[in-house]
């Protein structure tokens, strides 16, 4: 597994740098962006190539994980996770069923259960789903929900034309208002398309994976561009007639922030890589990134928050909507608490499979 950026991959990362810069309306006005502005920028990122999944062709976990980096780090408000999770979740299964440029949210949370993909309640029967979802993003400015449900026992994933009859949304609070947040009830609602069965078994297993890496990219995206702000501040903020940066307590904090960023994305870069080469073992990297990005990017804020100082907790300042964002994606498809113990599930399970599967001992009669 190589875990340097190709050429093709830089340049990838550095263009869609590029496209937000020109294209959006910046990390200030972010929250107050207009639909036809969301708009314009989707349509921008859809041209460009940013939701062409394909194994052999397209974007692999890898690029799509530099794309959301740098969603974050421009705070954009725009479906993405959920689109380019659903597209990666069915693209050796069912490829066809998401469209070429068909925005999507994935609902999945339902009230008083966790992001486990297993055991929803919403039932898909007769073409229809019916169930209650929270905590479902951009379900207003979306062209379809990719519904979690359950068929005969069986997992499913149902595909439902947002806005439709029997598909009613009411907004719900957002700690980040450039990431909404909508309640969906679902009463019988038309369904365009499913999979069910162990297929649907696979592609959610998928879903859940690239959905929880997005969300950490997304956070080192905007953990990122904190970083870098805190660091050309504390060269420029002088106290004392000396920069603050020259500060040896500053300096400590910010190379732990700099070596938390590093390392948070190296987790992901390895885990998306793990993905792209269909380890064993890649779910698992995936849910130890998420884990350790849930920390390790909100440590980077609080520490920009210091460096910053008093002015950092003003509405005018930045920083709390970088804060605000890594947050938000900590929580989407599972917190650090959700993947230990998952992990933890997991592990115990292997040891047992391991237990009963060693030879018995051999036993030595006693002598005489």
């Amino acid at each position: 597994m190589d875990l340097e950026l190709t050429d093709e991959q830089t340049w990838l990362s550095e263009s869609i740098d590029t496209l937000l810069a020109r294209e959006w309306v910046g990390p200030d006005a972010a929250a107050g962006a207009t639909p036809a502005e969301r708009d314009r920028l989707w349509e921008r990122l859809a041209a460009f190539g940013a939701l062409m999944v394909d194994a052999e062709d397209g974007l692999g976990a890898v690029e799509l994980c530099l794309a959301a980096r740098a969603l974050g780090a421009h705070l954009a408000s725009v479906p993405y996770l959920g689109s380019a999770a659903v597209r990666f979740a069915l693209e050796p299964v069912a490829g066809d069923l998401a469209g070429d440029e068909e925005r999507i949210s994935v609902a999945l949370l339902e009230p008083g259960r966790g992001w486990s993909v297993a055991g929803a309640r919403t039932s898909l029967a007769d073409d229809a789903v019916s169930g209650h979802k929270v905590a479902v993003e951009h379900a207003d400015g979306v062209d379809r929900l990719a519904v979690v449900a359950s068929t005969a026992g069986e997992p499913a994933l149902a595909f439902v034309v947002a806005g439709a009859p029997g598909c009613e949304t009411a907004a719900q609070p957002s700690l980040d208002a450039t990431v909404p947040m909508s309640a969906v009830d679902f009463s019988g609602a038309e369904v365009v398309a499913a999979i069910t069965g162990p297929t649907a078994r696979v592609a959610l297993d998928r879903l859940a994976t690239a959905g929880a890496l997005l969300a950490a990219a997304e956070s080192i995206g905007a953990a990122g561009r904190l970083l870098d702000d805190a660091r050309r501040y504390a060269g420029e903020r002088r106290q004392f007639g000396r920069t603050i940066g020259s500060y040896q307590a500053l300096r400590h904090l910010m190379a732990d922030m700099h070596v938390r960023h590093a390392s948070a994305w190296s987790t992901v870069l390895y885990a998306a890589a793990a993905l792209d080469d269909d380890l064993p073992e890649a779910a698992q990297t995936a849910a130890v990134a998420k884990a350790y990005v849930a920390r390790a990017a909100r440590e980077v804020a609080h520490g920009a928050l210091q460096v910053f100082g008093g002015v950092a907790f003003t509405e005018e300042h930045p920083a709390h909507r970088y804060l605000r964002r890594i947050v938000v994606r900590e929580q989407q498809f599972g917190d650090a608490a959700h993947h230990e113990r998952e992990l933890g599930r997991a592990l115990a399970t292997r040891a047992a499979q391991g237990r009963a599967s060693a030879p018995a001992a051999a036993v030595i009669p006693a002598a005489g």
